[in-house]
């Protein structure tokens, strides 16, 4: 009897620690679940990878938080630059939960960002189906629109996403560059303003007024802009080359270069700048360095209209008409109104003896832009009567 209530004692025992042993077990699992997620949901990109990974292979998860570890993990892929694998993720999350709208979301980001705009606009387009209230699918849908050229799509997206958010001095900011790209300059400049006023040290906002400002010819105002933008972000090379070309338009060559020295110091791959650069060298009468950066920005940037256009004047200067009309003509290949090119070609063809051509270039030129001479002219290059000379 007594053997007998030993064993019945052990048997107790034993499962005492066994249930003991399992619901340590368990509060571990649990915990460690619990750890899992925090990180799966954390901003560390290569934790966030590993504990959404381990959730996805864990059992147990339903669809739904299945759909949620792959979006996260998408969403790090992103963050360590690897599309591919991310848009595979949030496929996957939206195959688990097809009304998944930050996940479309996310995938759209992603496609925009690989330059698959139609992809981007299509996921947009059911984000903002499945969450209208959604400020940033909006705003993101707008992003793509400007990056198609649909810009006045873009705009009516950016209206409606501070319609939802109205403090956001971003898309008051992106909406102000749809404006600009559709030189609808007041309401550009009105949008940066605002976005500057809700956001004062937004660097970019204030070189994007700044361009606005020279669109409009207020140069004075544009190098204020130019110059606060520096002064907030000092490597910002597009504020440097943007000054540049703003001193180069009120005739201060020597600081305008001095500025696009510094874009192409910071930033040696700047193709717009060496274009800029060859430009105000040409005006400065430096021809050899200014064809030289010319002919860099045709290395870094093929066919530029830019360029071609800035070399052909840098040729005319030369007393090169043949080589001026050469790059003149690939411009007007593909810009027919580009009224530099096209008084510029007629320069070229004064100086070939072509007067009827010369005449008729020049005058295509004067009625597209009236002041097309007195710009010329402050360039230091301007017609003569006789047949064969450019001063």
């Amino acid at each position: 009897m007594a053997k007998k209530k030993a064993i019945a004692q052990g048997m107790r025992t034993a499962a005492a620690v066994c249930c003991a042993v399992l619901l340590c077990f368990t509060r571990s699992w649990a915990q460690s679940e619990a750890d899992n997620w925090g990180r799966c949901e954390g901003s560390d990109p290569d934790r966030s990878i590993a504990a959404c990974t381990a959730l996805i292979q864990s059992a147990g998860q339903d669809a739904e938080n299945l759909a949620v570890a792959y979006n996260n993990r998408g969403i790090a892929y992103d963050h360590k630059g690897r599309p591919e694998q991310a848009i595979a993720d949030y496929s996957h999350a939206l195959r688990l939960k097809p009304d998944y709208a930050g996940a479309f979301n996310n995938r759209a980001n992603a496609y925009a960002l690989g330059g698959h705009l139609d992809l981007a606009i299509a996921d947009y387009n059911q984000a903002i189906a499945l969450k209208p209230d959604d400020a940033d699918a909006f705003n993101d849908r707008g992003n793509a629109y400007t990056a198609a050229g649909q810009f006045d799509l873009a705009i009516a997206d950016y209206t409606a996403s501070l319609h939802l958010r109205p403090e956001d001095a971003d898309t008051y900011h992106s909406r102000g560059i749809a404006y600009l790209l559709l030189t609808e300059l007041d309401q550009a400049i009105a949008d940066f303003d605002r976005s500057i006023q809700l956001k004062p040290q937004f660097a970019a906002a204030f070189n994007d007024r700044g361009f606005a400002y020279h669109g409009r010819g207020q140069d004075d105002l544009a190098i204020v802009d130019f110059s606060h933008a520096i002064q907030l972000q000092p490597k910002m090379a597009e504020a440097f080359n943007n000054r540049g070309n703003a001193y180069r338009s009120l005739g201060k060559i020597d600081p305008a270069i001095a500025d696009l020295d510094r874009a192409i110091q910071i930033r040696p791959d700047y193709a717009e700048a060496y274009a800029d650069r060859c430009l105000a060298r040409a005006i400065a009468g430096r021809l050899q360095p200014a064809l030289a950066d010319c002919n860099r920005s045709l290395e870094l940037h093929a066919n530029s209209i830019l360029v071609l256009d800035a070399r052909g004047f840098a040729y005319l200067k030369m007393k090169n008409p043949a080589a001026a009309i050469a790059d003149y003509n690939s411009v007007l290949a593909l810009n027919p109104r580009k009224s530099t090119s096209l008084y510029g070609r007629g320069l070229a063809k004064q100086l070939q003896g072509d007067s009827a051509g010369a005449a008729a270039d020049i005058d295509a030129a004067r009625a597209i832009r009236p002041t097309i001479a007195e710009q010329f002219a402050r360039w230091g290059i301007s017609p003569t009567h006789s047949a064969n000379s450019v001063k």
